[in-house]
C-alpha cells in the first residue's frame, strides 16, 4: 500500500524504490530518435510475456522517478508498465523545456509505441496521460482510431490538462506569448508552486529538492502546448476506445469540470467516471493512492481481450 514516507533525499527525484514482482523484471533503458536525441524511460516487465502494456505519459515539468512506487504496484497486479521522460523533462535529452513545435512529442511517442510493441508484440496496449500526458493520450488514442491501426486497447485520464485553473498575469500573457510564437526560449515568468501540486509534505520536500523536476518552461513551449491543449476535446470525439477518466476532488491545478467535458465528449462506447475525494493534482504521492492503482489495474485486466 502506497505511504507518504517513499522519499530518500539520497535519491533525487524518486518516490520509491524500482521493484519488480515476483517472476517479473525493471529495467532502464533509453531509445534514441531521428533526430538523436535520447528518450530514458523505465519498465517493469510482466512474468507473462502477454499481460496488458500500461504506458504512463507524465505531466508538465514531471519525469519517471515521481511514478516508481506506482509502477511497482501495478507490475504487482499483473501489468506490465512502460513510462518515458518526455524529451526536455526528467534524463532525457533535449532541450530543458522548450520545444519549437509540439507536436514533436506525439512524434516521439508514437516511435514509444513502436518499441514497445516489438518487446511486447502479444500484449494489449493501454495509455495512461496524467495532466499534459492526458493532452498526448487524446491525441494517441484519436490518431489510432482514424487510421484503423487500434492498438490501443483502452486510454486512461487522470486529471488531464483540458483547463487549468492558475491564473497567469495578463502582463506575462502579453508579452509572453508574442515571444512564444516567435520561438523564444526564455522561461515563462510563472514561479513553480509545490503546495498547488500536493499536500504531502514528503513529496514537497521531493519537489523542492528535485534536480530533474523541470518546474519552468520556456515561452515558445507553453505556446505550442496551449496549441494542443485547444484541440484535445475536438479530439476526443475521434477517440473510440474504451476510456477511464479519473479525476481528484481536490486537484488546483487543473478544472475539474473541463476534465467532465472531456470524458462527456470520448467517442467511447465504453467509458467511465471515478473521482477521488482528498486527493491532490499530483495524485501519485497522495497515502491512499492503492485505491487508484487497485482500480486502474482491475480495469484494465477486465478489458485486455
Amino acid at each position: 500500500m502506497a505511504s507518504n514516507s517513499f522519499y530518500r533525499p539520497e535519491q533525487v527525484g524518486d518516490w520509491g524504490a524500482p521493484v519488480a514482482a515476483s517472476g517479473a523484471s525493471y529495467a532502464e533503458d533509453a531509445l534514441q530518435l531521428a533526430d538523436g536525441t535520447e528518450i530514458f524511460f523505465r519498465t517493469w516487465q510482466a512474468a507473462d510475456p502477454g499481460a496488458p502494456a500500461l504506458v504512463l505519459l507524465h505531466g508538465l515539468g514531471a519525469h519517471t522517478g515521481w511514478f516508481i512506487d506506482m509502477g511497482n504496484q501495478l507490475n504487482a497486479a499483473g501489468l506490465s508498465v512502460y513510462m518515458d521522460d518526455h524529451r526536455g523533462f526528467g534524463r532525457s535529452g533535449g532541450p530543458r523545456g522548450h520545444v519549437r513545435r509540439g507536436s514533436i512529442f506525439l512524434d516521439d511517442l508514437s516511435r514509444w509505441l513502436d518499441e514497445i510493441q516489438k518487446r511486447q508484440p502479444n500484449a494489449p496496449l493501454f495509455l495512461l496521460g496524467h495532466s499534459m500526458g492526458g493532452i498526448f493520450a487524446t491525441y494517441l488514442a484519436a490518431d489510432d482510431a482514424r487510421s484503423g491501426r487500434g492498438r490501443v486497447k483502452g486510454v486512461v485520464f487522470v486529471n488531464p490538462w483540458v483547463k487549468e485553473i492558475i491564473k497567469t498575469p495578463l502582463g506575462a500573457v502579453l508579452t509572453g506569448v508574442p515571444a512564444g510564437l516567435l520561438g523564444s526560449q526564455k522561461l515563462f515568468p510563472l514561479p513553480p508552486n509545490p503546495a498547488v501540486m500536493t499536500a504531502n509534505p514528503d513529496a514537497v520536500r521531493l519537489l523542492n529538492e528535485d534536480r530533474y523536476w523541470v518546474s519552468q518552461q520556456s515561452k515558445a513551449f507553453l505556446v505550442q502546448l496551449l496549441r494542443l491543449r485547444q484541440g484535445i476535446l475536438r479530439q476526443a470525439r475521434d477517440v473510440r476506445a474504451p476510456a477511464l477518466v479519473l479525476q481528484s476532488e481536490e486537484d488546483r491545478s487543473v478544472s475539474k469540470q473541463h476534465t467532465r467535458r472531456l470524458y462527456e465528449a470520448l467517442a467511447s462506447a465504453d467509458k467511465t467516471w471515478k473521482t477521488y475525494p482528498g486527493f491532490a493534482h499530483d495524485f501519485e504521492f497522495e497515502p491512499e493512492r492503492s485505491l487508484l492503482d487497485a482500480d486502474l489495474a482491475d480495469w484494465i485486466l477486465r478489458h485486455r481481450a
